[in-house]
């Protein structure tokens, strides 16, 4: 640790850091303008919501090909390696993360998480995050809240821009985009390739830690004018990866060969008959498709093969009213059919879900800001459920304000939950989704596979909505000129949480797994980040989280030692004790980051560092008590460092810049696989304005 806390101070010499909050810099955050808070365009310093906004100039200056590198380094936020590369939020696992592309919901879950490394960040102009629940907007899947993913911009210059990198691992990244103005028209386009040898870690048996790979990003909007009243938006993106893996099997090497596509397109209609009345139609399209066939190296015959498509559909109707000065109404009213075909599901399924949502933004005097909404979902497969949220800020100084909020989120059961039909062949469990696990089990006692029943069949019960209820408690201002400051105090508890429980055991002394609404579990918490600038040329900033978190009924357990571990010095087993449990698993109690930089416009340099630190957290229950509470069940805290260099050239024109991710190489090949240790890349950009 110590050598960290040193290269932190030689840098701290050379310059200081851009701050990746909720402001482009320390005196600019009321004139930043946000939408996903509220569905509306509104100044960040008066929504009575915190936000994060990361920029298209701090995308830039990180040299972040993918999202997931650009919100690794946000306070309170990790990514986390599960099923995909996924976000936690607020202590709250990825599947309770909605990720929004312009304002749409992207899809292809993989139990629960939506893997980011499928969106490279070349044409986003702004990415807006927003902490705690956000169901009473967005509905399903916000529960513990919303990455908006922003490539529209405002500026009405015309540019053409491409750019290449070249990294370790043989990777490989080229972007171009283009925007054309109009009189009364915009058009934009953009491309984006990336390709990896992947990268192989510890002894490098059975098959790669992160396969080779190649994937293609397409994307296009035309918005057009029609008047000063009507206003339409028609924007496209296509997605394709493939990658290229193996593994050994008892009868030899078998070919891993997977492919991927993602494509929605979207239409927007505004009518603004006055300026305070405002009425907007979209419709949205997205279709997922994946296809994976494994097959032995040496004969060509299958080993597996499987696929999933997805299909979501959403028309939705929103109006903005001013009724009065003082009182902005924002309601809407929508349509979801989303279905799914897959090898591991016995037929087409289709979800049906109609919405309404209504918002009251009401601003009683200049220094209070009071936003009060609600969103009611109607599901054809579970019950109807409505999520209400209260939020206020108060500005009690000229430059300081408080925030206070409350609010419900749900998440759905997905198809997985209620129709997956799943026999692993080779190890031979079985998974049955809820709605179809009381026939499964009948039909397999019924073929003689079933040696004993855990629950009656007759007693499996339908899926209800995961729910929580969260507070939020925040202050953010500026105790000093070129300073900016934030804190925010969290609760969440989430009740139904789903959790997968074995329901009666297979003849091959392999068990049949289904779903139930057990657990309840609570995350809170602090935040604070803090952000200076010095002089012309240097910032900085600083982030810290602290997090706790909580299985409630396994805690009730504990306090009731009922829960037993084995002492480290007499290696006796007794209870454990209350001051022992550490919290849910894959929680850290301690993260920071610290963030310094060198920016001097007029010789075109930008250098910048950035600190990130993740305290020990819990990954394996070897002793099977669902509690990390051994050292050897704990990944150790660590720390990893980024640099970034860029220069400038040819009346910025030209722009080329070296980075190098996880300075010192840390891995841990065991617990981390998205850390390939020390990557270097050299990247160059040419811009063509119009």
């Amino acid at each position: 640790m110590y050598r960290y806390i040193l290269l932190c101070a030689c840098i701290l010499r050379a310059g200081i850091s851009f701050a990746q909050t909720d402001t482009t810099a320390a005196g600019k955050d009321l004139q930043e303008v946000v939408v996903t808070a509220t569905r509306n365009e509104q100044q960040a310093g008066k929504v009575p919501i915190p936000v994060t906004i990361i920029n298209k100039q701090q995308l830039r200056s990180m040299g972040a090909v993918l999202l997931q590198q650009v919100l690794a380094e946000q306070t309170g936020l990790f990514i986390t390696p599960d099923h995909g590369t996924g976000v936690q939020m607020q202590g709250l696992d990825a599947q309770y993360a909605l990720i929004l592309l312009n304002g749409e919901p992207l899809i292809g879950r993989t139990a629960g998480t939506l893997d980011l490394s499928r969106i490279m960040v070349g044409n986003i102009e702004r990415i807006e995050i927003i902490k705690g629940p956000v169901s009473s907007l967005y509905g399903s899947d916000a529960l513990a809240g919303v990455i908006n993913i922003i490539t529209d911009s405002k500026s009405r210059q015309g540019f053409t821009s491409i750019d290449s990198r070249y990294a370790t691992n043989n990777t490989f990244n080229a972007n171009a985009e283009t925007r054309l103005f109009g009189k009364r028209s915009a058009f934009s386009a953009s491309a984006g390739y990336l390709s990896s040898d992947g990268y192989t870690l510890g002894d490098g048996a059975g098959s790669p830690t992160s396969a080779p790979f190649r994937s293609l990003t397409l994307q296009s909007r035309w918005q057009q004018d029609w008047s000063k009243q009507l206003q339409t938006s028609l924007s496209g993106r296509y997605y394709r990866q493939r990658y290229d893996s193996y593994f050994q099997d008892t009868k030899g090497t078998v070919d891993d060969i997977g492919k991927e596509q993602d494509a929605n397109i979207s239409l927007q209609v505004k009518h603004t008959p006055n300026q305070d009345f405002r009425q907007t139609f979209r419709l949205y399209y997205s279709r997922y498709h994946t296809q994976e066939d494994m097959i032995y190296r040496q004969n060509k015959a299958i080993y597996d093969t499987s696929y999933f498509t997805q299909q979501y559909i959403k028309p939705e109707y929103q109006l903005d009213w001013q009724v009065h000065p003082k009182h902005l109404l924002t309601a809407g009213l929508g349509y979801v059919r989303e279905s799914v075909e897959a090898t591991r599901y016995d037929e087409k399924m289709a979800f049906n879900t109609g919405y309404l949502f209504l918002q009251e933004n009401w601003q009683p005097a200049e220094r209070w800001n009071i936003l009060l909404g609600g969103r009611f979902d109607m599901h054809d497969q579970y019950p109807s459920q409505f999520s209400p949220k209260l939020s206020a800020s108060y500005r009690f100084l000229p430059q300081w304000r408080v925030m206070a909020s409350v609010g419900r989120g749900y998440r759905a059961p997905d198809f997985r939950q209620l129709y997956l039909h799943f026999n692993n062949a080779a190890v031979g469990y079985t998974v049955a989704g809820t709605r179809l696990a009381k026939d499964i089990l009948l039909q397999m006692q019924q073929q003689g596979l079933i040696r004993q029943l855990y629950v009656d069949p007759e007693n499996l019960n339908e899926l209800d909505a995961e729910s929580s209820w969260s507070y939020n408690l925040g202050v953010q201002g500026k105790p000093f000129k070129s300073s900016h400051a934030k804190m925010n105090f969290f609760y969440n508890k989430v009740s139904n949480l789903i959790d997968t429980r074995p329901i009666a055991e297979k003849t091959n002394g392999q068990r049949v797994f289904s779903y139930i609404n057990l657990k309840s579990i609570a995350t809170w918490g602090a935040e604070a980040e803090w952000e200076q600038q010095i002089g012309e040329h240097f910032r900085a900033s600083a982030g810290y989280q602290y997090l706790m978190s909580r299985d409630n009924e396994l805690y009730k357990l504990v306090k009731d030692k009922q829960v037993y571990t084995q002492d480290k010095e007499t290696r006796e087993t007794r209870a454990l004790k209350k001051s022992e449990y550490f919290g849910l698993f894959n929680r850290s109690r301690h993260t920071g980051n610290f963030k310094l930089s060198y920016i001097h416009t007029r010789l075109g340099l930008d250098f910048n560092a950035r600190l990130l630190y993740r305290g020990k957290y819990g990954f394996a229950d070897e002793n099977g008590n669902q509690v990390p509470d051994t050292d050897s069940e704990f990944v150790k805290g660590y720390a990893t460092v980024n640099v970034a260099a860029a220069k400038l050239l040819l009346q910025n024109r030209l722009r080329i810049q070296g980075t190098v991710e996880n300075l010192f190489g840390y891995t841990n090949a065991s617990y981390i696989p998205t850390l390939p240790g020390r990557l270097f890349s050299v990247a160059v950009g040419y811009t063509f304005n119009h």
